[in-house]
């Protein structure tokens, strides 16, 4: 089926359904970072137990630094001494390396499975320690103690707030045997790490969206010959939908304070925007119109909205301010323009962006109305931002599968996802979640 036709006759509301996805942790590949980079030393942690630890700390640690392109990590092999206590820093040996920043650590055996963990983060230019951490937990805690430790080593380098710690969401698919497939909902660490499934159906799943206190998932899954959104807790695993109405139902978007879910239904024949109250349980309809309005999104104030609307002839975003109830066009460039996002400070818009017959991420200023494309990948799709606002998580093609890429929101550093396992989509970025 011709993706471009599609996309400009039902909207990416039905477009997923085409997607096709796969298994396991996701391997991710820096592709493009930035020309200047920080220098930092992350020294192998000294482990004085005599069994097999299952996580590195220092190899997580730099894998995270890694990613974000910021960083060049020195290797093990190049450096002159490998210090795990203070006494033995000796900061004229890192600088002599060109290093920046120094980190070093110690994980001493407890009783009851648990570990001693010392780590402290040095800053090789001032000669000064910067932060020193110690603390005891499970031994099998120590992959999420290494991304607490990457989250704030960034922020202290970097004055951003880090994203280690958070969680991506997305759908993959499985075949087996002839038009009849697996479909698995699976939420994973940011770094496509310890991937598990958290709802299954052999009819296909779409449309996810987290809620914005980490603690709910809403998602679109194929029931019959309908599409019902269904909303899961993640601590208990219920499931519950709230589309009871005829007709297709999907694109769920949480309010950020949690009150009310945007969505799409065809109820009433052409699909349109509504709002769902968990209060009182009640939906509203906000668009009225014969067009495809779709795509819903709540801006950081929760003050309006931004969709996707055929009104103007070909998909374009537009805004609608919950108060005023009125709509503006927000996009002109290009031929069509599809699933926005906000930034978390709320100045910029994501979206998928056509010209020329390819889709790519782009970034609209808001202020300035001025597009920038940050992709340079085909039927680019799905964007979903970081909730530090410095990165984006979206789906795209590689070798005719589909794979998950990530992009910082000024186009400077890019990943992409290594699988075997087949096809990946539908990706979205969780809140941060402590």
């Amino acid at each position: 089926m011709n993706v471009r036709r599609l996309v400009s006759t039902l909207s990416v509301f039905f477009l997923m359904t085409l997607m096709l996805p796969a298994y396991g942790d996701l391997e991710i590949v820096v592709t493009k970072g930035y020309d200047t980079k920080t220098r930092i030393a992350v020294v192998p942690f000294f482990w004085s137990g005599s069994t097999v630890l299952p996580e590195r700390i220092e190899n997580t640690l730099t894998n995270n630094f890694v990613r974000t392109g910021r960083f060049e990590p020195l290797a093990p092999s190049e450096m002159l001494s490998q210090p795990s206590t203070e006494e033995g820093v000796f900061f004229r040996d890192w600088q002599l390396l060109g290093q920046e920043y120094l980190v070093i650590g110690t994980l001493e055996p407890l009783q009851a499975n648990q570990v001693k963990v010392q780590v402290a983060l040095y800053d090789v230019v001032k000669q000064t320690r910067m932060v020193r951490v110690t603390q005891n937990i499970g031994i099998y805690q120590l992959r999420e103690f290494s991304h607490s430790i990457s989250d704030l080593f960034y922020e202290r380098i970097t004055g951003v707030k880090g994203i280690f710690s958070t969680k991506i969401a997305f759908v993959t698919r499985k075949a087996l045997g002839e038009d009849e497939f697996d479909y698995r909902l699976q939420v994973a660490d940011a770094d496509g790490q310890r991937a598990r499934t958290i709802y299954k159906s052999r009819e296909p799943i779409i449309s996810v969206a987290w809620a914005h206190d980490g603690k709910k998932i809403a998602f679109a899954n194929k029931v019959g010959d309908r599409w019902k959104i269904f909303i899961q807790e993640l601590a208990s695993g219920q499931v519950r939908s709230i589309s009871d109405a005829q007709g297709y139902t999907s694109a769920p978007a949480f309010s950020p304070d949690g009150r009310y879910l945007a969505y799409v239904s065809s109820n009433k024949n052409s699909p349109e925007i509504y709002l769902y109250d968990f209060q009182s349980g009640k939906s509203e309809r906000i668009t009225r119109n014969s067009y495809i309005d779709t795509e819903p999104s709540f801006s950081p104030d929760a003050k309006s909205l931004v969709f996707t609307s055929e009104k103007g002839g070909r998909p374009q975003i537009y805004r609608y301010d919950l108060a005023s109830k009125r709509s503006e066009r927000l996009t002109f460039e290009g031929s069509q323009n599809l699933r926005a996002r906000y930034s978390t400070d709320g100045k910029y818009l994501v979206f998928v962006h056509q010209f020329e017959g390819r889709f790519h991420i782009a970034a609209m200023d808001l202020a300035t109305r001025d597009i920038r494309i940050l992709t340079q990948t085909n039927l680019d799709e799905s964007p979903s931002i970081a909730p530090n606002g410095t990165m984006l998580v979206y789906a795209t093609q590689r070798d005719s599968r589909g794979v998950l890429a990530w992009v910082s929101l000024d186009g400077q550093v890019t990943n992409q996802m290594r699988s075997d396992f087949g096809d990946v989509l539908e990706p979205a970025w969780s809140p941060y979640l402590n």
